[in-house]
């Protein structure tokens, strides 16, 4: 199976996956090949993928659209450590759904724990990342990327 095949079914199987964690109507944008092999965020959670399709999941967005979404899923928002964790545990929703859509499509993966990083940081060597943005209604935007190695 070609890499553009594989980033497909993996950008559907993301979408299907965020409509089953999270409750709120959402818009996706068109998806975008990033220059470089950068990512950069104030607050994000990177998956690892292994087995068939080896790679990374990222999400990544503003504090107050993971808190936002915290809102919406648990009815509190949440800020600091309880942040941290909520965006750790999301990733960790969001990939596993992806992983189990994925294997319906024929793309046998596993997923890493969630690496949640909080600040300005800047990701290296992410290989050909594709990002797809998504505007929460009441929330705000989030971008997913999927890199496959």
């Amino acid at each position: 199976m070609s890499d553009s095949i594989i980033i497909t079914k993996l950008l559907n199987s993301a979408v299907q996956s965020i409509k089953t964690v999270i409750p709120l109507t959402f818009t996706i944008g068109e998806p975008k090949r990033l220059n470089g092999n950068v990512v950069e965020a104030h607050l994000g959670v990177l998956v690892g993928m292994t087995g068939d399709c080896k790679g990374q999941t990222i999400l990544k967005g503003p504090t107050n659209t993971f808190s936002q979404l915290a809102l919406a899923m648990f009815g509190m928002p949440v800020e600091n450590e309880i942040l941290i964790s909520f965006t750790g545990e999301l990733g960790n929703m969001i990939a596993g759904n992806l992983s189990t859509f994925a294997s319906e499509q024929g793309v046998e993966m596993d997923i890493t724990p969630p690496t949640v990083w909080e600040g300005n940081t800047t990701l290296h060597n992410i290989k050909t990342p594709i990002e797809l943005t998504m505007n929460f209604e009441g929330a705000g935007e989030m971008s997913l990327i999927i890199s496959v190695a």
